[in-house]
């Protein structure tokens, strides 16, 4: 994923070269980026982009969390019709195109190879000629990248730690016991008939941050996740000690190695080791210079619009459970027609 979505060093410079038969710049004409985020596919709310200060809240049976969401030169919809936020100062000189970044828990532990992040569609995609030789390159680069571009309802998935481009972890503000609770480890076991969806009689949110902290209501999402700090030019940074058991003799890489710590579980072994639990916040980030949001434009050396070959899906981002296909939450970029 870290191929396809995010890179932590410059790209290396390569000719632009356009497919003819969907080259960039078309297939995005009379149509508006919205984004949607939710904790599942029932509670997807649509997100105002660039709201560094104001992310969005989302709690399930299964994560409680903020996320947002910044793509530049944005122009598409808003969460309440307001005009757009056009961009951030967080963009500043950098090359990225957009950036998700999430603070959360977990309400369960899971192995850290079982929680994924990737992209998943509904229904069939015409991925171009020789796309399989780009996903066997992109296997190279990201050994734990699977996917399989070709079924019904295609799919490719990273382990979150390697395809994240910041792990940052900390002690969380509260006990598991504030989080979790008979009836989330029943919904935990329960199995889902239509996977993505809420589990049957399960409550689910998705608002805005502030609309949260302003409700008064069941949940203190500071007190469950702490502040929120970061927006603007201020980064998330790379502090990932927490990550390994407190057992471990000497450090498995550098607390603040991006890279070190994408190759460490890059392995299964270490992976199937280590376990996301309710105990920690784990703020995570990923972004990119490849893709423009706003268009489908992907530029990997050849400049390409996705439109045609998405078949007029949105790129569905999904973190889950893959053993049990619960998902933690949801991001949606999907390309609208701006007079709908």
């Amino acid at each position: 994923m870290n191929y396809l979505f995010g890179s932590s060093s410059p790209a290396p410079a390569t000719p632009a070269v356009t497919d003819d038969a969907s080259p960039a710049g078309q297939g995005a004409e009379g149509r508006v980026l919205r984004v949607r985020i939710g904790p599942s596919l029932s509670s997807l709310d649509t997100y105002s982009v660039n709201n560094d200060h104001c992310p969005q809240f989302i709690d399930s049976p299964f994560f409680v969390g903020n996320i947002a969401v910044r793509v530049r030169n944005f122009r598409g919809r808003t969460s309440d019709g307001e005009p757009a936020r056009n961009d951030s100062p967080y963009f500043g000189t950098r090359r990225r195109l957009f950036s998700i970044q999430m603070q959360g828990r977990f309400k369960h532990t899971h192995s850290f190879d079982d929680v994924v992040f990737g992209a998943e569609f509904e229904n069939k995609v015409n991925p171009p000629t020789g796309a399989w030789v780009a996903m066997k390159f992109a296997n190279m680069i990201d050994p734990a990248l699977l996917s399989d571009l070709y079924s019904d309802k295609p799919w490719l998935y990273s382990p979150a730690l390697c395809a994240m481009n910041i792990a940052n972890v900390v002690k969380a503000p509260s006990p598991a016991s504030a989080i979790t609770n008979v009836a989330q480890s029943s919904a935990l076991r329960a199995t889902t008939p239509k996977p993505l969806y809420k589990p049957e009689g399960a409550s689910e949110t998705s608002t805005s941050r502030d609309k949260a902290l302003r409700s008064g209501g069941t949940v203190d999402v500071e007190n469950i996740l702490g502040s929120w700090d970061w927006g603007d030019e201020k980064d998330l940074p790379e502090s990932n000690e927490l990550l390994l058991p407190d057992d471990v003799d000497e450090p498995k890489f550098p607390a603040t190695g991006v890279n070190e710590r994408r190759r460490y579980f890059g392995n299964k072994t270490h992976r199937e080791d280590g376990k996301f639990t309710p105990d920690y916040v784990y703020n995570l980030e990923i972004f990119a210079p490849f893709i423009d949001l706003n268009t489908f434009d992907l530029n990997l050396g050849i400049s390409v619009n996705l439109v045609r070959y998405l078949n007029n899906q949105p790129i569905r981002l999904v973190c889950k459970s893959l053993s049990k296909n619960i998902p933690f939450f949801i991001v949606e970029f999907d390309l609208e027609k701006e007079h709908q």
